[in-house]
């Protein structure tokens, strides 16, 4: 067991100060070497649990997907969600993003390796099918416009969602701002009009709950 136990501690601080070494220099800039000195391992201590840094990389960005995914499961207790459950899960999801830095780093090794990691390729996959099903359960039955149809309404939104992160990590601003101002745009139109003041209140909740502006 105390064998186990220091294996364990042994890959923790492998993915620890690999997660440190990209934020500082980047995941291209950080060779092999760095990642063992600043976890104070031998190779073969490496090798033992990992068998490249790209391995390394897969793991982060796995352990940022489990991290999301508690948390959005948390927002609804595993019910039927509501549409602020959901919305509530967007944020919950980018204030993991802003303060967890093992969730930073996935985030930027999921945007960086994305088109050549079938890690990034798979999660990604799995957050549509997961964000769209949980979409589509919170508006199903409600009476939409003629020729909308949920599983549409999902698939556009979480299309707004990935692009808010994109833009924002590229520009350098307000996340949560751009979720609010997406958010507002699909409740004022895809919501049954008795619903859309109650929503738009616990929108507004919800925004300021996450400290982010209410988008006018």
């Amino acid at each position: 067991m105390a064998l186990q136990a220091r294996a364990e501690a042994t890959r923790r601080r492998i993915i620890d100060s690999a997660v440190e070494l990209f934020s500082e220099l980047g995941y291209g800039e950080t060779g092999l070497a760095d990642v063992l000195q600043r976890a104070g391992v031998s190779k073969g201590a490496f090798y033992y649990h990992f068998d490249s840094k790209e391995a390394v990389a897969t793991a982060i960005m796995e352990e940022y997907s489990q991290k999301v995914a508690n948390a959005s499961r948390r927002t609804y207790f595993g019910g039927e969600p509501t549409l602020a459950d959901v919305i509530r899960s967007t944020f919950k999801s980018a204030e993991i993003v802003q303060t967890d830095p093992v969730a930073q780093v996935g985030h930027q090794l999921m945007q960086a390796l994305g088109q050549i990691s079938t890690t990034a390729a798979n999660v990604y996959s799995q957050w549509t099918t997961n964000f769209t099903s949980l979409l589509e359960k919170a508006i199903g039955g409600w009476r939409l416009r003629d020729g909308v149809h949920a599983g549409d309404v999902a698939e556009g939104m979480w299309a707004c969602i990935v692009g808010s992160h994109l833009i924002s990590t590229a520009m350098g601003d307000d996340v949560f701002a751009r979720l609010a101002r997406s958010w507002r745009l699909t409740v004022q139109l895809v919501t049954p009009e008795d619903l859309v003041t109650p929503l738009m209140a616990e929108l507004d909740q919800i925004v300021a709950d996450y400290r982010a502006p209410v988008a006018s």
